[in-house]
């Protein structure tokens, strides 16, 4: 990822990483190097441990680095919300350790 201020914390099966945003219950945002249409099962691991997540996404946006007019940068970044699947107790509590570690004191 290019947000210096982001640690990825998820790679996407289809090729991609992300890093958690937001976790609301099983409400999820990420910043992603990879974009999925509304509706899309996008199937990935946490870095931290290896464990599979699921994502069932409900909205995908561009959000930079891009300026109108200039040239497509190399690398996008994807806001990807959507809806955890199948995520136990664990993986909720993982996803909620590693949103607390990225932030600052």
């Amino acid at each position: 990822m290019t947000e210096a201020s982001r640690t990825p914390h998820v790679a996407w099966t289809g090729g991609g990483q992300a890093a958690l945003v937001e976790l609301d219950g099983d409400r999820v945002r990420f910043r992603s190097t990879a974009s999925a249409a509304p509706g899309a099962r996008v199937d990935g691991s946490l870095l931290s441990t290896g464990t599979a997540i699921r994502l069932k996404v409900a909205r995908c946006r561009l959000r930079g680095p891009h300026a109108p007019g200039a040239a497509a940068p190399a690398e996008r970044i994807f806001e990807l919300e959507g809806r955890l699947i199948d995520a136990t107790r664990e993986v909720r509590a993982e996803l909620a350790r590693l949103l607390d570690g990225d932030r600052p004191d």
